[in-house]
C-alpha cells in the first residue's frame, strides 16, 4: 500500500495550508504597492517619509492648513461626527496642526491634531493598511474605509478613492457614492529644506468640490 500523501495525491485532493500562514498580517509597502521604478522618482525625503519604519516608531510633524468645505461638506462633516470623526467638522484659513504618524501590525495610523480658534483640539484619525486583495484602504474611526490607488506624478504621491466601503472585522461592505463626501484626491509633495506640502480634497457627483484641506507641514 502506498502511503496516505500519495493516496490524496493521486485523488487530486492537496493538503490545507497550516493556518498559522494564512494568518501572517501582510506589511504595508508603499514601494510595493507603487512599483520600483515609480519608487525611484521620488524625492528621498518622501521616500524616507512612506518607507517602512519599526513597529511603535512615531514621528511628529507640525504645520498649518486652510480648512474650507461647501455648505453639503459641513453637513456631511458634522453627521459623521456619529461614526467617529472622520473629517475635521469645523473651516478656517490657518489652522495650527500637527500630525502624528505611528507604524503598526495592520498599518500605518495617522492622528491629525487640528486646534480651530476658540475650540479644543479636534482628533482625526485613520490607519492606512492592505485589505484583501492586496489594495490599499484608509479606514477611520467607526469603520468607515476608503479604497484607494496610489501613484507617482511629478515627483509627488497622489492618492485617489475609489469607493467607499464599511469595515466590521474580516467584512468589508461597498458604500453608495452619493452617501459620501465624494472622491478623495490626496497630495503629498515635497518643497525641500524639510517641508511638505498637503493637499486634500473631495469632488461629489452631485455637488462638486465639498472639502478641500491644504496645508505646509515641517519634517523632524
Amino acid at each position: 500500500m502506498g502511503t496516505l500523501a500519495g493516496w490524496i495525491g493521486g485523488h487530486g485532493i492537496r493538503p490545507a495550508r497550516p493556518r498559522g500562514r494564512l494568518a501572517t498580517p501582510r506589511r504595508l509597502d508603499f514601494r510595493r504597492l507603487v512599483g520600483e521604478a515609480a519608487w525611484s522618482r521620488l524625492p528621498l525625503a518622501v521616500r524616507e517619509r512612506f518607507g517602512v519604519h519599526r513597529i511603535g516608531e512615531e514621528i511628529t510633524y507640525p504645520g498649518e492648513m486652510v480648512v474650507r468645505a461647501s455648505r453639503p461638506g459641513r453637513w456631511l462633516a458634522q453627521a459623521c461626527r456619529l461614526i467617529g470623526t472622520p473629517l475635521a467638522p469645523w473651516t478656517g484659513e490657518a489652522v495650527s496642526m500637527r500630525v502624528v504618524v505611528r507604524m503598526e501590525e495592520r498599518g500605518v495610523v495617522w492622528d491629525r491634531y487640528y486646534r480651530f480658534p476658540g475650540r479644543p483640539e479636534m482628533l482625526v484619525t485613520s490607519r492606512k493598511q492592505l485589505g484583501q486583495a492586496g489594495e490599499l484602504l484608509e479606514v477611520a474611526r467607526g469603520g468607515l474605509g476608503m479604497r484607494s490607488e496610489v501613484t507617482v506624478e511629478d515627483g509627488a504621491l497622489h492618492f485617489r478613492g475609489r469607493g467607499y466601503v464599511w469595515v466590521a472585522g474580516p467584512l468589508v461592505v461597498p458604500l453608495p457614492s452619493l452617501l459620501t463626501p465624494g472622491a478623495a484626491h490626496v497630495v503629498h509633495e515635497d518643497l525641500g529644506g524639510g517641508r511638505f506640502r498637503f493637499t486634500m480634497r473631495f469632488t461629489h457627483p452631485w455637488f462638486g468640490e465639498t472639502i478641500f484641506q491644504q496645508g505646509v507641514f515641517a519634517d523632524p
